[in-house]
C-alpha cells in the first residue's frame, strides 16, 4: 500500500487505476528510486485483472519533468555501466507504460517538458488542462531528452519531432493539441471529469480486444504494407471471432443488454 510520502501513488477504484506521480517539489521527475517505484506500480496494474484502464496522473503544479536533475548531476562520478543503468531505466518507464495492455490516459494538470512529455506520450490517450504548458526542454540544459524520441516521433512525425527537440522553448495545451501531442484539452477545473468519462467510455470495450489492438498496432506500425500484414490480421480476426468474449458480444448486442465486461 502507498502512502502519501512515498514517490508514486496507486488508487484503484471500480475498475480504473490512477498512478500518481508524487515528487510536487521536484515537478514529479524521476531519480532511480522513482523510477524503479514507477516500473513495479506499473507491473502491478498490468496483471491486476480487475484493472480496466490506467490513469498516470501527478500531484502539484508540474506533471513531470522526467529525470531530476539532482540525480543526473551525479552521475559524472558514477562509471560508465552505472550511468547506462541510470539512463536505461527512466527509458524503461516510459516502455512499460507504452507496454501496458490496458487502455491508458495521461491526465495532464501541469506541465509536461523534457522525459515528461515522453511518459505523456507514451499513453494511449492524453487530455490536459488548458492551463498546462509543454516544451522538449532538454536540449536548453545541455541535455538529450531522448526518452521521449519514439514517442514523439510516432505522435508528430520526425519532422516535427526534430523541431521540438531542437528548439526546447515552452507551449501553451492549444499548440500542443494543434499537433497531436494531446488528443483533449479541457478547462482545469473539468479535468477530472474528462478523465473519468473517458475512463467509463474505454471500460465498454472487450479487454482482450483492447490488448490485442495495443499489441498488433505495434507490430503492423513496424511491417510493410504486404501480403504479410493480410495474413496477419485475417489471422487474429478469425482467432477472435471464436473467443468467449465475442461470443459473450455478439450474444449481448443481440439481447440488447450490456456484455459482462461492461457492468
Amino acid at each position: 500500500m502507498t502512502t502519501a510520502t512515498a514517490p508514486v501513488q496507486l488508487l484503484i477504484a471500480e475498475g480504473i487505476a490512477t498512478v500518481t506521480l508524487n515528487r510536487p517539489k521536484e515537478m514529479n521527475s524521476f531519480d532511480g528510486v522513482t523510477a524503479q517505484a514507477i516500473l513495479e506500480t506499473v507491473a502491478r496494474v498490468a496483471g491486476d485483472a480487475a484493472v480496466r484502464v490506467v490513469v498516470i496522473a501527478a500531484n502539484g503544479p508540474a506533471f513531470s519533468a522526467g529525470g531530476d536533475f539532482n540525480w543526473v548531476l551525479s552521475w559524472p562520478g558514477l562509471s560508465a555501466a552505472e550511468r547506462q543503468q541510470g539512463a536505461q531505466v527512466m527509458t524503461e518507464v516510459v516502455q512499460a507504460i507504452y507496454d501496458l495492455p490496458k487502455p491508458t490516459i495521461a491526465r495532464v494538470q501541469g506541465a509536461a517538458v523534457g522525459g515528461g512529455v515522453g511518459v505523456m506520450l507514451a499513453c494511449d490517450y492524453a487530455v490536459a488542462a488548458e492551463t498546462a504548458r509543454f516544451g522538449l526542454t532538454s536540449v536548453r540544459n545541455g541535455l538529450l531528452a531522448g526518452i521521449a524520441i519514439p514517442a514523439l516521433i510516432q505522435a508528430v512525425g520526425p519532422r516535427r519531432a526534430r523541431q521540438l527537440l531542437m528548439h526546447g522553448g515552452l507551449f501553451p495545451a492549444a499548440e500542443a493539441l494543434a499537433m497531436g501531442l494531446v488528443d483533449r484539452v479541457v478547462p482545469a477545473d473539468r479535468l477530472d471529469e474528462a478523465v473519468a468519462a473517458l475512463a467509463r467510455e474505454l471500460t465498454l470495450g472487450a479487454p482482450d480486444v483492447q490488448a490485442l489492438v495495443k499489441r498488433l498496432v505495434t507490430r503492423i506500425d513496424a511491417m510493410p504494407t504486404d501480403g504479410a500484414v493480410v495474413d496477419l490480421i485475417a489471422g487474429h480476426v478469425a482467432a477472435q471471432c471464436i473467443t468467449d468474449e465475442a461470443r459473450e458480444g455478439m450474444s449481448a448486442f443481440l439481447a440488447k443488454r450490456k456484455p459482462r465486461w461492461a457492468t
